[in-house]
C-alpha cells in the first residue's frame, strides 16, 4: 500500500451527521446509510458514487461524523434529517485499502506517516469511501476502502 497525492474534486454528499460513540459505529453506518438512501429515491436525488464516512477531528471516545453518498442535489436540500452538503475539494493524500475494516487504523497510519513525511498539515477531516459495498456472508479480505486525507493549503 502506498498513498498518492491527488488534486480532490468537491464532494457533494447527501448525508446523516452525528456524534457517534465509537462503539456504536456499525449501528450508526446501517441506520445512516438507509435513511440517506430512502431520501435521495424519495427526493430524486441521483446516487453517483460509494457510500462515505467523513470525519471532523480525531476520533476519541466518541466521532463527529457525516456518513452518506456522493449525489448529483442541490446542496442545502434536505428531507427527513438528511442533507445535501458540500465538502471542498483540493490537494489531499488519498490510499486505497483492501481488506477487512479492523485494518483501517493501520492504514491510516500510513497515510499519516506520508503526510509527516511531506511537512504537510491536514485541513482536519478527513474520509472514508467504501468502494466495495460489505454483504452478510461476504469476504472482509475483498472489502475495498479508499482513504482520503485533505491537505491545507498555505495562502
Amino acid at each position: 500500500m502506498h498513498t498518492t497525492r491527488t488534486d480532490e474534486p468537491t464532494l457533494r454528499l447527501a448525508a446523516v451527521r452525528a456524534t457517534v460513540p465509537m462503539s456504536d459505529l456499525v449501528g450508526f453506518f446501517d441506520t445512516a446509510y438507509t435513511r440517506v438512501a430512502q431520501a435521495a429515491a424519495r427526493e430524486g436525488w441521483p446516487i453517483v458514487g460509494p457510500a462515505v464516512a467523513l470525519y471532523r477531528g480525531m476520533p476519541t471516545d466518541t466521532v463527529d461524523l457525516t456518513a452518506g453518498f456522493a449525489v448529483d442535489a442541490e446542496v442545502g436540500a434536505s428531507s427527513d434529517g438528511v442533507e445535501v452538503v458540500e465538502v471542498p475539494g483540493g490537494p489531499a493524500l488519498s490510499l486505497t485499502y483492501t481488506g477487512p475494516y479492523d485494518g483501517l487504523p493501520e492504514a491510516w497510519g500510513l497515510v499519516e506517516e506520508d503526510r509527516a513525511g511531506l511537512g504537510a498539515d491536514g485541513r482536519g477531516e478527513f474520509w472514508e469511501e467504501y468502494v466495495t459495498e460489505p454483504s452478510p456472508g461476504g469476504d472482509p479480505q475483498q472489502n475495498v476502502t479508499r482513504l482520503v486525507l485533505p491537505l491545507r493549503v498555505e495562502g
